[in-house]
């Protein structure tokens, strides 16, 4: 039930990832977990190549760090990307240089922060990066006959794929496993989408655009008296002056408003939100 839960929280993490990772490197980017194993810490080190890209992650209050472990296919063809590349490399397996790693790092930081949104629906964990190596031997977080949880994730970036990988010592997971039950994982994942779904609708209205125009008034005439009109004729509204103007937003009446200005800039200040059943508009 357990590894069913850590499936789900990382499906999220594979979602939320992926668009970021798509922003960063301008490109489409698509991750789905591949598998979830249980295996010793010794078996998990003797499955990396060398060399390779891990970086280990302090993850307070779990007792253990935990790692991430990034194929080098996928490191050389996300620098050549950002370094205004294609993305298509065939770089033979080799270190990283110094530029290299710097340039990863900003991949792993963003894989830090979506770690920290998906886990603090669990338990809140702070994830920082302490070192980063590549040779898997050189890396000893727990002893090697320790169970490790390793979730793979296969990574797609046009043409070019490879594998990243997640590693949770047993010793990481096992203060936390009553939290991470299917029903405490439904229960704050249903709190969850109520307070996101919130928050999403609201973003996405204050970021919607919409168009607002202000109604003078109608006016009929012939087409022969259109044709006709030059700068400096006056066509004859149906609307008082001293009536208040109708303020349509995406084509619906909305507001009432009058007309005025602001300085040099022509506006109008609205008075009332439009009534149809008080207003004998569209009559």
């Amino acid at each position: 039930e357990q590894i069913r839960v850590l499936e789900l929280i990382h499906s999220d993490f594979t979602r939320d990832y992926a668009v970021k990772l798509s922003n960063y490197l301008r490109t489409t980017v698509e991750i789905e977990i591949a598998d979830i194993e249980q295996l010793t810490y010794t078996e998990f080190i003797a499955s990396l190549s060398e060399p390779t890209y891990l970086a280990v992650l302090n993850a307070d209050p779990l007792p253990t760090q935990i790692l991430i472990e990034v194929n080098l296919s996928l490191v050389f063809s996300m620098v050549d990307r950002l370094l205004g590349g294609s993305g298509k490399t065939s770089q033979e397996p080799r270190e990283l240089t110094g530029i290299e790693h710097s340039i990863m790092d900003k991949v792993i930081t963003l894989a830090i922060q979506v770690l920290q949104e998906t886990w603090k629906h669990v338990i809140p964990v702070k994830f920082t990066l302490d070192t980063k190596e590549s040779n898997p031997q050189f890396v000893q977080i727990i002893p090697g006959g320790e169970l490790v949880v390793l979730i793979i994730f296969e990574v797609n970036m046009g043409e070019v794929s490879g594998i990243m990988n997640i590693c949770f010592p047993y010793t990481a997971l096992e203060p936390i496993l009553p939290k991470l039950s299917p029903q405490q994982w439904i229960l704050g994942n249903t709190r969850r989408s109520e307070k996101e779904s919130l928050k999403l609708l609201q973003k996405n209205l204050s970021e919607t655009q919409v168009e607002v125009a202000v109604e003078l008034g109608i006016a009929e005439i012939t087409i022969l008296d259109f044709l006709k009109l030059a700068p400096g004729d006056v066509v004859r509204l149906n609307q008082p002056v001293h009536q208040d103007l109708i303020v349509k937003v995406e084509g619906f009446p909305k507001f009432c408003a009058l007309p005025g200005r602001i300085g040099k800039r022509r506006a109008i200040q609205i008075t009332s939100i439009f009534n149809k059943q008080e207003d004998n508009y569209g009559e």
